[in-house]
């Protein structure tokens, strides 16, 4: 699965890992699924009636993926798989309101929860260095820059928009 980040500055399309996401799904938890479509797609979940019953603008507005982040660090100030510093990790802010919940019903088997105020999600992505994983040659564009390896609610700051100890915890600010 491939998630594409397009602002103003730039684009760049993304692997999902797969693995968490599986794991959880043996054990019977689907939250993590859940909130991979919501947090880091943006999106209603791809379940029955789900887009009939929640489809509205209000939910729609809602809903903020990695495309809609409004802060990236680069850097975390510790070891996320084989990069012992944690340089090629980036992190990705944003402040959705709504995000999806397994809660079985007649008409749908998700529904909307509003997310409290003083959090926003944080979204790290692993790059792909130098240049990323191509479909066939060096030449060709690139099918992704890196994998989006997890993703969290966290505290937010005074402001309410940025990760409360962001300073302790990512090397530097790009934007």
């Amino acid at each position: 699965m491939f998630v594409t980040y397009k602002s103003l500055r730039s684009s760049a399309t993304f692997r999902i890992t797969a693995a968490g996401v599986r794991k959880a799904l043996e054990f019977g938890h689907r939250q993590p699924l859940l909130d991979l479509w919501s947090l880091v797609l943006g999106q209603i979940p791809p379940v029955n009636n789900a887009q009939i019953k929640w489809g509205n603008a209000d939910v729609q507005q809602g809903l903020c993926g990695i495309d809609g982040a409004h802060a990236c660090f680069r850097g975390i100030k510790r070891p996320l798989g084989d990069d012992d510093q944690g340089y090629d990790v980036y992190a990705y802010v944003s402040k959705p309101s709504i995000l999806f919940k397994y809660a079985p019903s007649m008409s749908c088997v998700v529904e909307p929860v509003e997310i409290p105020n003083d959090l926003v999600c944080v979204i790290y992505v692993r790059m792909d260095y130098p240049y990323g994983r191509y479909a066939t040659s060096k030449k060709a564009t690139p099918i992704s820059r890196g994998v989006v390896t997890h993703w969290e609610l966290v505290e937010a700051d005074d402001t309410g928009q940025l990760r409360i100890d962001y300073r302790q915890r990512y090397r530097r600010k790009m934007w």
